[in-house]
């Protein structure tokens, strides 16, 4: 016997409400075979396949919603169709770039070109925060890489960025770790006077295999540490002042870093975290010092 849509609507608004993912996962896709020419069925069900990180369901899904996104909806949503904006993110992960760039067209991202290669553009540095400690969906797949951190990173689209700073180990992350990213904006950080958005990791898309150290430089001024990045970064290598790494609580992390105190780091020297092959780092941090006779270096020391 079949059902009625509103019945089974109500059944999926309690098991959403709920926490019962399966349930849900049943319900959407029962409620796309009940009014298959209903956008909002097929956006909610592409919702849960992207909660769920299942993106070739998410991709399938937002690809039926987009076509059936009305003028009443296009008037809700001001204009802009979600559904393209999460078959981007799904066909990214997916490395569909042919999918991703339409879907961006789509969705009125005017600066990425129709093609079949990757999507490599200069999208801006920006915050991303690993291993996420509050699911930003419902029902949502949350990546356990390890502690959650919030690192800078190179944007290189609207859903996918390359880290850019050198992350704890306890991240699980390494340094030029290609990371899938939400939209939605979750807290805020400062950078050069503006504050940027801070977005939430779905998934790694590659790792990098880079290994990742430390040093301990003593004598090393801010400016310092700028001329090592400089000579680092034409070749490869990450350089990141944990020294001044702020370790903040939950609240303040989704927030505004600015709104509570936390201990001040050490300033008697400089924790350097590196990334990249020994002897090239080391090379690095040769001519570094040679220059430089008022700082001190420990040993470099292998972290993972």
């Amino acid at each position: 016997m079949t059902r009625e849509p509103g019945e089974v609507a109500r059944e999926w608004q309690e098991a959403d409400e709920a926490g019962d993912t399966e349930r849900v996962g049943q319900l959407v896709r029962e409620l796309t075979e009940l009014v298959p020419d209903s956008f909002g069925a097929w956006f909610e069900a592409a919702m849960h396949s992207k909660a769920r990180c299942e993106w070739t369901d998410a991709a399938e899904r937002n690809r039926r919603a987009m076509a059936l996104f009305s003028d009443q909806e296009r008037q809700e949503f001001e204009g802009a169709n979600p559904a393209a904006w999460n078959l981007g993110i799904a066909a990214t992960a997916l490395a569909d770039w042919e999918t991703a760039r339409w879907a961006w067209s789509e969705y009125g991202i005017g600066m990425i070109e129709p093609g079949q290669g990757p999507i490599d553009q200069d999208f801006g540095l920006t915050p991303i925060r690993v291993n996420p400690d509050r699911p930003s969906l419902r029902h949502q797949v949350v990546p356990e890489y390890g502690d959650t951190e919030v690192v800078w990173c190179w944007r290189r689209s609207p859903a996918h960025a390359v880290i850019s700073s050198v992350p704890l180990p306890e991240s699980g992350h390494r340094f030029r770790d290609v990371v899938l990213h939400d939209g939605e904006p979750k807290g805020e950080r400062e950078f050069g006077g503006r504050q940027l958005a801070v977005f939430d990791e779905l998934a790694r898309l590659q790792d990098s295999g880079l290994a990742t150290w430390q040093a301990q430089v003593v004598g090393a001024e801010t400016e310092d540490v700028h001329v090592l990045a400089d000579l680092a970064g034409p070749a490869g290598l990450g350089v990141d002042n944990w020294s001044g790494i702020r370790v903040m609580c939950s609240d303040c992390s989704h927030g505004s870093p600015d709104a509570h105190d936390h201990a001040p780091a050490p300033t008697d020297a400089a924790m350097l975290g590196l990334a990249g092959s020994e002897a090239e780092l080391r090379s690095c941090l040769d001519n570094w010092t040679a220059q430089r006779p008022h700082l001190t270096m420990s040993e470099l020391t292998f972290l993972w």
